[in-house]
């Protein structure tokens, strides 16, 4: 049962690779495609900094930090499978690893991340900011871990 966080993981990473390389196919310029209902559209952009494009020019920070980071991730998912975790907290260790193993691959092989889901609200901020799956998969795994209770 534990292998299967780890396999989670890992599908979670590979998923994200394959549609970041799909994006990332599509010519340059391509327009925006709005998904029905328009909130959200699916464009290419690769960010080559951090969330919201800031720090741009400071990659060889941002893949230090980052790597930290994703093995602070992978170490607490190790540790909540020889552990007695709940669910709910093994689950969103997966989920956070899965996402930031797939930014930080794109960081170290690319010197970009491929970003290309925009929504179209009401608010400005968020219309301003571009996605990619491995964001919500750490965005999820961070709700989970954080109201996941240990027995």
């Amino acid at each position: 049962m534990r292998l299967l966080f780890v396999q989670l993981a890992l599908a979670l990473f590979q998923i994200d690779l394959a549609v970041k390389h799909e994006m990332d196919e599509q010519p340059d310029g391509q327009p925006e495609q709005l998904l029905p209902g328009g909130v959200v559209g699916l464009k290419k952009l690769h960010n080559h900094g951090t969330a919201g494009g800031k720090y741009v020019g400071h990659m060889p920070e941002i893949i230090r930090i980052s790597g930290a980071v994703t093995i602070a991730c992978i170490g607490f998912m190790i540790r909540s499978l020889v552990k007695p975790e709940r669910l709910m907290k093994r689950t969103g260790w997966a989920f956070l690893t899965g996402g930031a193993l797939s930014n930080l691959y794109d960081r170290c092989r690319k010197g970009y991340v491929v970003d290309y889901i925009r929504f179209h609200t009401t608010w400005k901020r968020l219309n301003d900011l571009v996605f990619n799956l491995a964001d919500f998969f750490i965005m999820i795994g961070a709700v989970l871990v954080s109201i996941g209770r240990e027995k």
